[in-house]
């Protein structure tokens, strides 16, 4: 029965990786062409899709320029090129409608919003497409269609959901985040047998727990400092961008590698053990406010740092908490299971060095 987790754990990181690579991205709008138009003439917007499809739904499309929650404009023609190309013609009107709408909050709106949808390709959308340069009004004639719900499009396979910039690297939410997540489990279990070690210190296995989980738990947060590298190199353009994120999680990474720089400086197995249970601890609390705290406090282009929004409803949807949340456990109790590996060999070499002596 005491083996179950680590079955379990293994199980859930094989599914996380290949659910993570092998289930496709939804079919996105990746460019529209011209990005300007003017009201009051016919409009004729080149489209380029992404993962789609477009010759199986070639009769089957509808699209609009959505103004706002209320008004938009219909494409009174679709006409397919090829599988990820496509020429959506509008004609504009000419009359006064603020081109460019603020939220409550004074932030840029996702107005005037692209949608389309199809039978085949389901729903896609593209937020700010194209700059009206004068407004879509005519002396109170009705020039908008009614905002109605597509016709109900089913997609045939489960699918990801396609966010530009992010594109095919989404999938690293699967590998990136649950390092942290596992990392910060690993770390807070590792103090926890530093302070047991303190209260108890003739439990000598109290102090190789806490060195092989926080080995293990650094190990994590490199592998995470690595892959957000990868993922800020397609995103940011460039590896290192010196963000503040990137910024303290190097810096509390470095805290941790001190502590192992500190054991070594001892060669009384005692006094190492106290003075790096006592750093361990001190080490974690660090972790808070470098991790979540100074983050926020400035601005950051790292998802939920600095008034940027973390993954939302529109990119965490319900497909990718299938394999987020079960690759978060299954590196939870892979990283617990190598911890545990980690102390066992460490006690027998222990015992190794005692009967030698």
């Amino acid at each position: 029965m005491k083996n179950i987790y680590k079955i379990v754990g293994v199980l859930l990181v094989a599914y996380s990786l290949v659910a993570g690579m092998l289930i496709p991205l939804s079919t996105g709008i990746v460019n529209v062409s011209p990005r300007v138009a003017k009201g009051g003439e016919p409009l004729a917007l080149q489209l380029k899709a992404y993962n789609a499809n477009f010759l199986k739904d070639k009769d089957n499309y509808e699209a609009r320029i959505r103004l706002n929650p209320t008004q938009a404009i219909c494409a009174n023609k679709v006409v397919v090129q090829n599988d990820q190309e496509l020429t959506l013609f509008f004609d504009l009107p000419l009359g006064k409608l603020p081109t460019q709408i603020l939220t409550e909050d004074g932030k840029k709106s996702k107005f005037p919003l692209l949608e389309m949808s199809g039978k085949n390709n389901g729903y896609s959308s593209l937020e700010s497409a194209i700059y009206l340069k004068d407004s879509l009004v005519e002396n109170g004639r009705q020039t908008f269609c009614k905002v109605v719900p597509f016709a109900k499009v089913t997609e045939s396979k489960m699918t990801f959901p396609f966010l530009n910039i992010l594109e095919e690297t989404i999938r690293n939410l699967f590998y990136h985040v649950p390092m942290w997540f596992a990392m910060m489990l690993l770390l807070f279990i590792s103090v926890v047998y530093s302070i047991l070690y303190l209260a108890m210190p003739e439990k000598e296995q109290y102090d190789v727990q806490a060195t092989s989980f926080a080995s293990v738990g650094v190990l994590f947060g490199v592998v995470g400092i690595a892959t957000g590298a990868l993922w800020a190199k397609h995103t940011w353009g460039a590896y290192w961008s010196f963000d503040v994120k990137q910024n303290t999680s190097a810096v509390a990474l470095l805290i941790y590698l001190a502590y192992f720089v500190l054991r070594s400086s001892f060669d009384d197995m005692d006094k190492r053990a106290r003075v790096a249970a006592i750093y361990n601890i001190f080490a974690f609390a660090t972790l808070i406010p470098l991790l979540y705290i100074v983050p926020r406090m400035v601005d950051s282009l790292h998802p939920g740092m600095g008034g940027n929004p973390a993954f939302s409803k529109l990119d965490l949807d319900n497909t990718m908490r299938m394999v987020f949340y079960p690759a978060v456990v299954g590196w939870m109790m892979l990283g617990i299971w190598m911890s545990n590996l980690g102390g066992r060999i460490e006690r027998l070499m222990r015992i190794k060095m005692e009967l030698e002596e």
